[in-house]
């Protein structure tokens, strides 16, 4: 098992709006969740620290592969519940080690944070790994 935690500011993001248009850091699914969302800044803030747990909960297991950030998406479930979708040899190396992530993203005021637990074997609750 490995944990990621990351924060970031709202308004941090919202003084770089290039970065909602962004392919670098986000996909296209990603980019139009975030618009369609009341306040896209938050939700942008929410997916980003999404991907920085992932990088920091990944990096303490040792030997995954080098990845982009597209690679690392987030997709929402039918009642919002954010899920991650590893695409590219970050997914094949998580799926050849039958790793399963746990994510958890929260907003409020300024910040958006989020927790990502790397589990061996299937993710809790029954579901196959959303890698």
């Amino acid at each position: 098992m490995s944990t990621g935690f990351d924060l970031q500011s709202v308004t941090e993001l919202r003084g770089k709006p290039h970065l909602l248009d962004s392919g670098v850091l986000f996909t296209a699914s990603e980019r139009a969740h975030c618009r369609s969302r009341p306040d896209p800044h938050a939700s942008l803030a929410g997916i980003f620290s999404a991907k920085e747990a992932f990088v920091k909960a990944l990096g303490s297991l040792g030997g995954a592969p080098a990845h982009t950030f597209p690679e690392v998406e987030i997709v929402h479930g039918p009642a919002g519940q954010p899920r991650m979708l590893l695409h590219g040899s970050v997914g094949r190396w998580c799926r050849d080690r039958h790793l399963g992530v746990e994510l958890s993203i929260s907003h409020t005021g300024d910040l958006a944070g989020a927790v990502v637990v790397i589990l061996a074997g299937p993710a809790t609750g029954g579901r196959e790994p959303a890698v």
